[in-house]
């Protein structure tokens, strides 16, 4: 038997070049227990029972391995009108969460005079440790230096904990009717030393603004723009600006599209589809004309398998398609252990993805028993599929993949099934199926 943790397999993708044929799909039955679902502009079947993977900023789900490039819990969407940059902003979604979430996450976000005087003690700490020359510094002097800023630091961290306590103190006695003065004087005490730290500079930058829709925040930051959402019991977290580098986009540019998008987002139930043109993201829809660019990468898995875990990589960029394509292209791995596990390869075969011819392909894994020489009970696998975009289809990556653990994943030939019967029950959202259809008839 397989060890006990867990042992993600890792495999990817051969080559899927396909075009769609037609924006019809071709005829297909949703099999019995399964429900309609949507991410990006496609909809799709899975089982009733399939729960997201979602873990930001809060989560309560398998945490899987953290390096798997396919554990991806984001929509990347948009174009920054400033710059034409695409990927204007990022979002991300939680698992159904309290109140209480939605007001941390806020407090995060918000520019916070407290969090800023304590990265001015950090900076000084990161500085000092990076300052140290042999030639120029005695080095138990400086490590003295060191060690009375990291007290300095942890000083002041207890004295703003202090403060709340002190405070929530005051609150009570106050209820109760007793005397609070030696109380207020220490907690002005403390006030006192923290109001003489200095701010950096980022602080003097950010700023907070009001969004001018319910349960909602938005903060300015020097590196981006954040709003904070707080629908159907889920914090939804919209990131506007680069993914990497400086942001060279100004407020003025940036806050209208993001007002407008923000306008343009609403908040679905898991089985709702969308009749008009836009992206679907789990539990949240952003409503457009059906031709900005998106990438998203998203998990699941059923509630009695929570060990074999679904991946889908979803995009409609060309430039997302060429970055996909090395994962598309790379040779399957091989058997790392060949003394301990009997390895037996699934495909490559092609299959229907929708509208889409694509390709299927795999591995399976089976310990070997050290003193029988037999094989185990089961195996581990992984099932891949995929196709680069087609007129009406987007570029689409999917992985199951299971992990080992004390529970036997599914026969892999059920597994095989459910993948195809997924796969084939690819089909453009409704309102997206209108536009692609009135395309066809002006050509």
């Amino acid at each position: 038997m397989l060890p006990m943790r867990y042992r993600p397999l890792t495999l990817v993708l051969l080559p899927a070049l396909a075009i769609a044929e037609s924006a019809t799909p071709s005829k297909y039955q949703t099999p019995e227990d399964w429900r309609t679902v949507c991410l990006g502009r496609s909809q799709f079947d899975m089982p009733a029972t399939a729960v997201w993977q979602l873990q930001i900023p809060y989560g309560d789900t398998v945490d899987y391995a953290a390096t798997d490039p396919w554990a991806k819990r984001s929509l990347d969407y948009g174009t920054d009108p400033g710059n034409g940059i695409y990927k204007f902003v990022r979002i991300r979604v939680s698992a159904e969460t309290t109140r209480n979430a939605f007001d941390s996450a806020v407090g995060v976000e918000l520019p916070n005079e407290t969090r800023s005087k304590l990265r001015v003690l950090q900076t000084r700490i990161s500085e000092k440790r990076g300052s140290y020359d042999p030639d120029e510094h005695a080095w138990d002097q400086h490590l003295k230096e060191l060690r009375a800023l990291e007290a300095e630091y942890k000083r002041y961290r207890e004295m703003i904990a202090e403060i709340t306590i002190v405070q929530s103190v005051i609150d009570f006695f106050e209820e109760e009717g007793r005397p609070t003065e030696e109380l207020e004087e220490e907690l002005a005490g403390y006030e006192k030393q923290i109001a003489a730290l200095p701010t950096d500079e980022r602080y003097e930058k950010e700023r907070a603004f009001e969004l001018g829709i319910p349960d909602a925040a938005g903060a300015w930051h020097p590196d981006r723009m954040v709003a904070v959402l707080w629908r159907n019991n889920r914090i939804f977290h919209f990131e506007f600006g680069p993914k990497n580098g400086e942001y060279d986009s100004s407020i003025e540019a940036i806050e209208p599209a993001a007002r407008d998008l923000l306008a343009r987002f609403r908040p679905r139930e898991a089985f709702e589809i969308p009749t008009e043109p836009g992206v679907c993201l789990p539990f949240g829809f952003i409503a457009d004309d059906g031709t900005e660019n998106y990438y998203m990468g998203f998990s699941w898995h059923l509630k009695s398998t929570p060990y074999v875990l679904n991946s889908l990589t979803l995009s409609n960029s060309a430039t997302d398609g060429i970055e996909l394509l090395p994962m598309l292209t790379k040779r399957l791995m091989g058997n790392p252990f060949p003394a301990a596990l009997v390895a037996t390869n699934i495909g490559p075969r092609r299959i229907d993805i929708g509208s889409t011819r694509g390709t299927l392909t795999g591995r399976s894994f089976q310990a070997i028993d050290p003193e029988g020489d037999r094989l185990s009970s089961h195996a581990q696998y992984n099932l891949n599929a995929g196709a680069v975009a087609g007129k009406y289809t987007p570029t689409l990556l999917y992985k199951l993949q299971t992990y080992a653990n004390d529970q036997p994943p599914p026969p892999i030939e059920q597994a095989e099934a459910d993948v195809l019967h997924f796969m084939k029950s690819f089909r453009p959202l409704p309102g997206m199926q209108v536009l692609y259809e009135a395309k066809e008839k002006k050509q």
